[in-house]
């Protein structure tokens, strides 16, 4: 489906169901003559007269994010953009047929696709091609070592492990890290572990069971901050060992590391996570809140982080490495590195944040 930037009439904010063809054209309206790229948007569209589930409407957000970068480009870079979007489904097919049909074949720039699979289905295509794509939502890394056209928004957890160990060797406090271990401890917190005893940082380890026996006490360090780092990122699997720190806590100076998505939990002891949504908002916001209602004429889905910005921030991204010049986010301000030598590049943007 071809969509020129200033069609906001052709958005699909109340009619999703409307999106039920692999790619399909549309008019363009006539703009001035000056230059104009194409860029092609692979992403798994809800289709139907159901209602969209909670990831299917943060998908929504996220191409709504994609109008509204596209909205005010002629005015920021004096470019004109035709969006091309195509419903890639949630398996092969559709990309396979996008290959088959030599769909993308005059594309200057491609967001998406969404799935690994189909990342790798259409890999070979851009390295031969030389399409710079920017990959907004997976994580898997075994396809970002031979292809340097694509372009990892999400960071790994060695780039994790990195920020992680950076931010407590700056620290101007003395801090100590207790590990609480177990038989299935996940291999990136196993991997946490030893990259802290490497880097010699203070650090203890003390068994699951022992801490469900009131044994955590002993791994502590009286004179230092205590980060606690548990077996699993899963936090139901953390609960009985958090309700242990938190009775300890505030007489013991004590921190969790854990995820994001902890936030939403009832957490007493501060919390010191890693996030690529991280940059001041710079965007005059509620301008930004007035047009988004004025074209979608509906509130966000979600507060933050938002799918919108991240749409947003991704498509300001690649008309900046299109026409050369440096994009500040919104919300994530994404610097690529390269992964591996000869390999893709990945978002290196990441900070170590606390929540008290």
């Amino acid at each position: 489906m071809v969509i020129a930037c200033s069609l906001a009439s052709m958005l699909w904010a109340d009619e999703p169901e409307q999106v039920v063809a692999d790619t399909m054209a549309v008019d363009t309206i006539p703009v001035p003559d000056i230059p104009r790229y194409r860029l092609d948007l692979i992403m798994p569209f809800h289709v139907g007269n159901s209602a969209p589930s909670a990831q299917e409407e943060r998908l929504n957000e996220f191409y709504r994010g994609v109008i509204m970068a596209l909205h005010e480009t002629p005015q920021q870079d004096s470019i004109f953009v035709e969006l091309y979007v195509h419903n890639s489904k949630r398996d092969t097919a559709a990309v396979a047929a996008l290959l088959r049909d030599s769909t993308l074949e005059k594309t200057n720039g491609i967001i998406g696709p969404f799935y690994p699979e189909q990342v790798e289905l259409l890999s070979p295509w851009i390295r031969e091609h030389r399409v710079p794509t920017i990959l907004p939502v997976t994580s898997d890394e075994h396809y970002l070592t031979d292809n340097p056209y694509l372009m990892q928004y999400n960071t790994t957890p060695e780039q994790e492990r990195k920020a992680v160990i950076e931010y407590f060797l700056s620290s101007d406090q003395r801090l100590h890290c207790v590990f609480i271990e177990d038989s299935i401890m996940d291999a990136s917190n196993r991997m946490m572990r030893d990259a802290i005893r490497k880097s010699g940082i203070s650090n203890s380890a003390i068994a699951s069971q022992a801490v469900l026996h009131d044994s955590l006490l002993y791994a502590l360090r009286a004179n230092a901050e205590n980060i606690i780092f548990f077996p699993t990122n899963k936090y139901q699997r953390n609960r009985a060992y958090m309700a242990k720190i938190q009775a300890l806590y505030p007489e013991h100076k004590m921190a969790v590391y854990g995820v994001f998505s902890w936030l939403k939990e009832q957490i007493s002891v501060p919390l010191i996570y890693t996030s690529t949504f991280v940059t001041e908002q710079e965007l005059d916001m509620k301008t930004y809140d007035a047009v988004w209602k004025k074209y979608f004429k509906m509130q966000h889905a979600v507060s933050y982080p938002r799918y919108d910005l991240l749409g947003y921030d991704i498509t300001r991204k690649m008309i900046g490495l299109l026409t050369n010049k440096r994009y500040p986010g919104a919300q994530s301000d994404i610097d690529f590195e390269p992964y591996a030598e000869g390999g893709a590049l990945i978002n290196a943007h990441i900070e170590v944040l606390r929540a008290e």
